[in-house]
């Protein structure tokens, strides 16, 4: 058995600032992979930037819960408000949509991330994780074998007893949510360092605490202080003493 390591950001295309400290991270540090977010204004600059760097993975951050939709709004109401916005992840949870609107909107952010890079995402994951609830995680196991494209891990599947899904994902997720949980560099050492066989993800988000990312986010310093760790390229030195190879999901799964 080998250590494999996806180390994946979130978030791309949500704040000029963001995008650009992933791609930072991407070239500086030890950051491998990213996902994209289609529903919001696409910045042909910054695309072009994410595509110029060949080796970086580029998945689809799926997205229910910020910004409008990619279908008409229409004809996906029950994930709207009444102005036509995503409801916030907590009504978006406690209230559900109709399985219909939710798979429509899906499918239809992957065509235009197909649209935009030319090529499908090499894995989807979910803006707020959503795909943790057993709702959203059943459409997204069906969508993600029909595409056969990886779908990041849920914490439903360790409730092996509840739950029944199989879809590509890799043997451990590594991250928190919780923004005053974010990546210190003793967390990322100890995780580094007792990482399993297996292929890993390990879940950031960095970004620049800018005022775009401060008028749309509650989620500000830990960014930033996850930009300056993930973009250390002494990283790369302890990867290797750790005998961990560094890889994306299009390399592992596609």
């Amino acid at each position: 058995m080998t250590k494999t390591l996806i180390v994946n950001a979130d978030d791309g295309n949500l704040t000029p600032g963001v995008t650009r400290a992933i791609l930072d991270c991407y070239d500086r540090g030890i950051l491998s992979s990213m996902t994209w977010m289609v529903n919001l204004p696409q910045d042909e600059a910054q695309v072009n930037a994410v595509t110029a760097r060949k080796g970086l993975g580029v998945g689809l951050h799926l997205n229910l819960t910020f910004g409008t939709p990619v279908s008409k709004p229409e004809s996906v109401r029950s994930l709207l408000t009444p102005e036509g916005q995503f409801r916030k992840v907590g009504l978006q949870l406690a209230k559900l949509p109709l399985a219909a609107d939710a798979r429509k909107e899906y499918r239809a952010q992957i065509e235009k991330f197909r649209k935009i890079f030319n090529r499908l995402p090499t894995h989807l994951d979910t803006h707020h994780q959503v795909h943790d609830h057993p709702f959203y995680l059943a459409l997204l196991a069906d969508i993600s074998n029909d595409y056969k494209r990886p779908l990041r891990r849920s914490k439903l599947l360790a409730e092996t007893l509840s739950y029944d899904f199989h879809f590509l994902t890799t043997d451990f997720l590594w991250g928190d949510l919780d923004p005053a949980g974010y990546w210190r560099k003793a967390k990322l050492e100890n995780t580094l360092k007792n990482l399993p066989d297996g292929v890993s993800e390990i879940m950031c988000h960095p970004g620049r605490n800018d005022k775009d990312l401060q008028a749309v986010s509650s989620f500000t310093t830990g960014r930033a202080e996850e930009a300056a760790l993930f973009a250390q390229p002494a990283w790369r030195k302890f990867l290797q003493a750790q005998g961990i190879r560094l890889s994306h999901f299009g390399l592992c799964y596609t």
